[in-house]
This record gives structure tokens, C-alpha cells and sequence, in this order.
């Protein structure tokens, strides 16, 4: 919001600096094409385009529906143009590979052999104390 006012301050300031010169024809150029008035019409685009780029960046970034038919679960690079990507659509969870030129399901998961998102993939249970040392006893 911030930034939006400031860009329009900018904006709203530049006629108003044109309009009140001189309304001699030379006097007018001169500061129309003045080095201030120049510099500030450049950070003015610089602002917008600025601006322009920020906002399509957050549309893509947040603004864009994520709980859709289709997720993917996880990725994995294999080469500059080759991975691998784990989708799950509507319960049944696809291992795709993508190439250059190629798609192509490598295998399907059911729904029955998915194994949920949060599980962890293995469990630590605490060893036991074993009644017997795991080494000898250094010699006294």
C-alpha cells in the first residue's frame, strides 16, 4: 500500500511541476527536459515497473488455488532435464518421469498401498538393555 502511494505521488507530482512553468514556449522545453525532472520521470518507471513485476510475482506465489484435484507429493532431479515426481490424484498416487521430449507413468500406486503424508517412513523403538556386556572389560 505503501508503495502504490508513492508511485501515485509521483505520478500526480509530474504534471503539476509541467503546468506551473513558464508559459514561454523555450522556458517550458527547458523544463520539460530538465536533468530533476527527467530523473524523476525514470524512478517513476523504474517504480512502476517495479511494481508491475512485485505483484505478478506475488499472484503466482500465493494467489493461485493449491488444493486442487491433483498435488504432487514430492520430486526428485536426476539430470539437467530428467526427474522423477510422486502425484497423487483423487487417492491414487502416480511415480511419473519427465524428460525433455517424454511423460510417462512409471507406476501406480493404489489407494490401498498409498501410505499417508505425515507417517514417518520408519519408527526408532529403544534398545533393550541386554544382560551381557557388548564389549569386555579392560584389564586391571
Amino acid at each position: 500500500m505503501i508503495v502504490m502511494r508513492a508511485a501515485l505521488t509521483v505520478m500526480l507530482t509530474l504534471p503539476r511541476e509541467v503546468l506551473a512553468a513558464n508559459s514561454e514556449a523555450g522556458h517550458a522545453e527547458s523544463t520539460l527536459f530538465s536533468s530533476g525532472l527527467l530523473a524523476q520521470m525514470t524512478l517513476g518507471l523504474l517504480l512502476v515497473l517495479a511494481l508491475a513485476v512485485g505483484l505478478s510475482w506475488l499472484l503466482r506465489r500465493y494467489a493461485l488455488p493449491r488444493d486442487g484435484l491433483i498435488r504432487v507429493i514430492g520430486g526428485l532431479p536426476l539430470g539437467a532435464r530428467e526427474r522423477l515426481l510422486l502425484v497423487e490424484v483423487d487417492e491414487v498416487r502416480l511415480l511419473i518421469g519427465i524428460t525433455a521430449h517424454q511423460i510417462q507413468a512409471l507406476h501406480v500406486f493404489t489407494a490401498s498401498t498409498a501410505k499417508p503424508v505425515d507417517a514417518p517412513i520408519f519408527q526408532v523403538t529403544p534398545l533393550a538393555p541386554s544382560p551381557e556386556p557388548l564389549h569386555d572389560p579392560p584389564p586391571s
